[in-house]
Order: structure tokens, then C-alpha cells, then sequence
């Protein structure tokens, strides 16, 4: 018993979640933070939205973000100091370029944008695209670090930047600029941590870098863009699509359970932040990686039932909490929001699992949930309750066919297994050993 627990402590897995959990969970305490206080300051309407904008956000980050799974993979793969340099300087290059064309077209659709999320102010938009710029470098930078191991680093950046966007946004939303005050926070806050990152990675330079092939990392590019752009599209088009069919009234209750729900996502994010390094280092050196999977679902498991205990048991409390009572309509609908995301977590660790052993033909699977979602909320909306439960069928669909298709590429791997071993597999017409 003494050595299975000194060995489950000493695993990497164990180490690099215990940082990831505790580092991660602070800096989500901190976001946490963030969305109770400002939805107090701001109002149930000014507060849906800041709601929409940071979803909007989050649906723009897809394109740094799609490169978060290829720079971790290759960082971990990498064999030496003058690899990783050559793709820190490759890809924030190509990083810079593509974040400035998608910012132009996304200045150029302004009025079509304000129109449809019903929001007067371009100025917000303007602070999107400044920190969309800064924070594409930045997620870059923490890609690199996560793909390293270097988690202290990775989660004192996160740490610092949230804490800083928290304090800033109260400040200005204190002095009366509102929403656009909390913006406003957001944009100063990916400068600091585009600042911060870039520091960690300063030993990383061009003049010890070496010529690297990346006809590999663009050919994985393209479905890990899919599968970013999709999984987001999963928990951010939600949130758009009521700012556009609701009241601002019920999107900024609607924001507030999307904001708990996600409290599950976020504290079981680390789990999986840490197993992609982890199984693709592993398999890149013909080392066994399926219990490193087994250890991050069990505790994905364990985080989730234990979150929506509370949701189900004390709705009324964590609403209370959090919001205040300008939020308590919506505490019925909490555990229904946290199941979504539930299934939503689980969903994204499988997949993750998968696209760090190069299966990336999984991502049409996250694809097609995303797109059924879109076209079904906007087809069908009679209220808050009826688009949670269209995300969560949805969602746990998709966990189904996810279930399957690692229950498929698990026996084919077996198979391959055994044929390459000169074994074959008994087919019944010879006797089984």
C-alpha cells in the first residue's frame, strides 16, 4: 500500500495535476470572481452583454486557441532546445499574421455585430480585437510551457493575468464605465500576460534555433482547428444565440448559469491540460499511457458529481451566493446547466485524449454537435430551460458516439497489436491458446 501511494505521487501526472489543480482552480476562483461581482455591479442587462461579448471573445480566441493542442503535442515531442525555438519563432510569426486578417474582417463586420447581439457601443469591439492580438501570442506562449511540463510557469502567468483583469475591471466599472469598463479589463489583462509568457520563453531564441520540418504540425492544424472551433461553439454560441432571441434580461440570468455551470469544465480542465503532454510524450516513446487517461477520468468523474451535488441540493444557495437576488429566477434551472457542461467536460477530455495520440478524425463528431446545436436553438427557443436541454441531448450524443468511436479505435489498436506480434487473431477455425 506505502509504495502504490509513494508511486502515485511521484508520477508526473499526479505532480503536474496537483500544480495544474490547485494553480488552476485559484485562477478560476479568481474568473469565478469575476462574473459574480461584475453581474452584481452591472445589472442583470448590462451584465448579458458583457456576457455576450466575452463569448464572442471566446469564439474569435478559437484561432490561437486551435494551435494549443499542436504546440503542446509537438512541444512534448520536441527533442531539443533549438526544435522548441524553431516553433516558438515559426508559430508566432504565422500566429501574428493570421490573428491580423481575422481581426480586419472582424473590424469590417462591426455593424453586423452590434446589430445582432443588440449592442450600441462599437468600442467594445475595438477592445476585442486589441485583446484578441495580445492574448493569441499569449496562449501560444502558455502552449509551449504546458507542452514543456513547466506548469508553475504556465499557471503563474494565468494567476497574475486574472487577478489583474478582476481588480482592473471593478475599478473602471466602479468609476461608472460599465460594461465597457470590464472590456476594458479584459484588453490590459491579455497585454500583461502576453508580457509575462513572453518573459518565461525569453531563453528561447532565434539565433539557437534550427530548421524544423512543419509540413506535419500544419497537416495536424487544420482538425484541431475544427475541434477548438467546435468544443467552443458548444458552451459560447449558447450564450449568443439568447442575447440575440431574449431580453437582456433573461441573457444575463442565462450568463450566470453558464458561468456556474462552467465551474465544472474549468475545475476538471487542469486533469486534461495535464494528460495531453503527458499520453502524447508517452506514446511518442512507446510507453503505456492508457491509465494516465483512466486516472484523469476517474477524477473528472469524482470533481463532477460532486459539483452537481451541490447544484442540485442548494440551488437557491449558490445562486444566492454569487449572483445576489436579482439572479434567484434562475436557480431552478442551475443543476439542468451544470449537467450540460458535465457532459460537456467529459466530452472534451475524450477527445483531447484522442487528438493527443493523432486520431484526429474525431473532430467531425465535435463538428456535427456543434452545428445540430446552432441549428436547433435557432429554430427552437421558447425559453431558457428548453435551450439547456437541447445542449445537454446534444452533448450527451455526442459523449455516446465519442464512447464508441474509442471503444472501436481501442480494438483496432489491439488488433494491430497483434498482427504486427505475428499473431493472429483466432478465427475460430483454428483453437484459442
Amino acid at each position: 500500500m506505502k509504495k502504490n501511494i509513494s508511486q502515485l505521487i511521484k508520477h508526473p501526472l499526479f505532480l503536474g495535476s496537483l500544480i495544474l489543480v490547485i494553480g488552476s482552480n485559484f485562477a478560476n476562483l479568481l474568473n469565478l470572481l469575476y462574473h459574480p461581482i461584475l453581474g452584481k455591479m452591472l445589472g442583470p442587462s448590462q451584465y448579458g452583454e458583457l456576457v455576450a461579448i466575452i463569448s464572442l471573445l471566446g469564439l474569435l480566441a478559437v484561432i490561437p486557441a486551435s494551435l494549443t493542442l499542436v504546440v503542446v503535442k509537438h512541444a512534448s515531442i520536441a527533442k531539443n532546445n533549438k526544435e522548441i525555438s524553431s516553433l516558438i519563432i515559426w508559430l508566432r510569426s504565422k500566429t501574428l499574421i493570421v490573428s491580423c486578417v481575422f481581426s480586419v474582417f472582424f473590424l469590417a463586420s462591426t455593424p453586423i455585430i452590434l446589430s445582432f447581439l443588440k449592442i450600441n457601443n462599437p468600442l467594445y469591439l475595438i477592445l476585442i480585437v486589441i485583446s484578441f492580438l495580445f492574448s493569441s501570442q499569449a496562449i501560444l506562449n502558455r502552449s509551449v510551457l504546458q507542452g514543456l511540463l513547466k506548469f508553475k510557469e504556465m499557471i503563474i502567468s494565468i494567476v497574475i493575468e486574472n487577478g489583474f483583469k478582476l481588480l482592473v475591471s471593478i475599478l473602471l466599472v466602479y468609476l461608472g464605465f460599465r460594461a465597457g469598463g470590464a472590456v476594458a479589463g479584459f484588453t490590459l489583462s491579455a497585454i500583461l500576460g502576453w508580457f509575462i509568457t513572453r518573459f518565461y520563453l525569453r531563453y528561447y531564441k532565434k539565433e539557437n534555433s534550427s530548421k524544423v520540418n512543419f509540413k506535419h504540425l500544419i497537416a495536424f492544424t487544420a482538425p484541431v482547428l475544427i475541434q477548438s472551433f467546435s468544443m467552443t461553439s458548444l458552451y459560447s454560441s449558447d450564450v449568443i444565440l439568447v442575447k440575440h432571441f431574449f431580453p437582456s434580461y433573461e441573457a444575463g440570468l442565462y450568463g450566470a448559469l453558464t458561468t456556474l455551470g462552467k465551474i465544472i469544465f474549468f475545475g476538471a480542465g487542469p486533469i486534461s491540460a495535464v494528460m495531453f503532454p503527458l499520453v502524447s510524450h508517452n506514446q511518442a516513446r512507446g510507453r503505456e499511457y492508457e491509465k494516465i487517461f483512466m486516472y484523469s477520468f476517474s477524477a473528472t468523474l469524482l470533481l463532477s458529481i460532486s459539483i452537481l451535488a451541490v447544484y442540485w441540493l442548494i440551488p437557491h444557495s449558490a445562486i444566492n451566493l454569487l449572483y445576489g437576488s436579482a439572479y434567484r429566477e434562475a436557480s431552478g434551472l442551475l443543476i439542468w446547466s451544470g449537467i450540460f457542461m458535465a457532459l460537456f467536460t467529459f466530452s472534451s477530455l475524450l477527445v483531447n485524449f484522442h487528438i493527443s495520440l493523432g486520431h484526429t478524425r474525431i473532430v467531425y463528431f465535435t463538428a456535427a454537435a456543434a452545428i445540430l446545436q446552432i441549428a436547433s436553438i435557432w429554430f427552437y427557443h421558447p425559453g431558457l430551460l428548453a435551450v439547456i436541454v437541447i445542449s445537454i441531448l446534444i452533448t450527451a450524443l455526442l459523449l455516446c458516439c465519442l464512447l464508441i468511436y474509442s471503444s472501436y479505435k481501442k480494438r483496432l489498436l489491439r488488433n494491430e497489436k497483434t498482427l504486427s506480434s505475428g499473431n493472429k487473431p483466432n478465427n475460430g477455425n483454428s483453437p484459442g491458446i
